[in-house]
């Protein structure tokens, strides 16, 4: 039995090209989607060194056809592309994706930028350029962002280009107005953090992650200059917040104001992770060298974990010990 069965697969498997070339052959009304359907058919599970897809069966659709040939994606991007976005593949005509990247070459996007804006989210290319696309272009023009930073802006924060003008990115903007009242501050957050510009109901939970901060004793105008310079302190929960203050304030001792120069210590850092190891090993080293100065907690943080153990553990004569403690053994000298 088991020889029968290998013979059946090895039959078909030697007939599965002869099968593409001639559903290939045949003239629409076949769509290239049956194409890749039955190119995924033959292919066994058993041949695992093979592609599971024929990218022949997949380049036959328009858009693939105009991602490859007009717009330079290599093979290995259109494969990532048609992943994300299997419905392309069925697609018979690439006007929608040719319009889409016109646009995008027009607000003054390089060839890189419109490749990886399409890769990071390649519904861009299903969109209508002047009714979905367009509109928010001119309104991140309007904000004063050039062609270079605009590239940037919709490269890293692909997804804006897919949430409401009027219903999320419009008062959003308006409510960084409001608080900064300058057009660069609210370009500097374009720049530095667009993700945080698609919060729903971004203004309601601002707003109370700006009381919440007041809570550590800053002051408002204080609180504004923090959100300028670090806009990302806005997207960290408000329970990291309080746990990583609560530690760096009353364990170890820092004033409310470290946040102006660290912002990143309560908004990106992990409290168990980052800070309470190195606050230990620290502590520890200035234990031991009580004459000298101790190290400064906060630029410990900042470095990488190489960087970290590099500067602090290794060169201990303590070195042992002082890992076991950083790994969150227990360890006595």
């Amino acid at each position: 039995m088991a020889m029968f069965a290998h013979y059946l697969i090895s039959s078909f498997r030697s007939q599965r090209h002869s099968l593409l070339a001639a559903v290939a052959a045949l003239s629409s009304p076949f769509p290239p989607i049956i194409l890749l359907k039955l190119s995924r058919l033959c292919t066994t599970t058993d041949d695992k060194d093979n592609s599971t897809s024929y990218p022949e069966a997949e380049n036959t659709c328009p858009v693939s056809e105009f991602l490859l040939n007009e717009c330079c994606f290599c093979q290995s991007e259109l494969s990532a592309i048609l992943k994300a976005r299997p419905s392309l593949v069925a697609t018979r005509s690439a006007h929608t994706a040719q319009q889409a990247v016109q646009l995008l070459r027009d607000s003054g996007f390089t060839k890189q930028q419109v490749r990886k804006t399409i890769t990071r989210n390649p519904s861009i290319i299903t969109f209508n350029a002047d009714r979905q696309l367009k509109p928010k272009i001119e309104f991140m023009k309007a904000l004063g962002l050039p062609a270079q930073d605009l590239g940037n802006v919709i490269t890293n924060g692909s997804r804006l280009m897919c949430s409401s003008l009027e219903k999320t990115l419009r008062p959003n903007i308006q409510y960084f107005q409001n608080l900064f009242g300058s057009e660069a501050d609210v370009s500097h957050i374009f720049k530095s953090a667009p993700l945080i510009l698609l919060k729903r109901n971004g203004p309601e939970y601002w707003e109370n992650k700006l009381k919440h901060l007041t809570s550590f004793g800053l002051l408002e105008d204080d609180i504004k200059e923090l959100v300028r310079r670090h806009p990302l302190i806005l997207s960290a929960s408000m329970d990291k917040v309080q746990k990583n203050m609560d530690f760096l304030m009353h364990t170890a001792g820092l004033p409310a104001k470290f946040l102006f120069s660290y912002p990143q210590s309560v908004s990106c850092y992990s409290l168990e992770r980052r800070i309470k190891p190195r606050y230990k090993v620290l502590s520890a080293l200035s234990a031991m060298q009580p004459s000298k100065r101790p190290p400064s907690l906060l630029s410990a943080l900042i470095l990488g974990e190489h960087k970290f153990l590099k500067k602090y553990v290794q060169c201990s004569p303590h070195a042992k010990k002082l890992l076991e403690m950083y790994n969150g053994k227990p360890a006595l000298f």
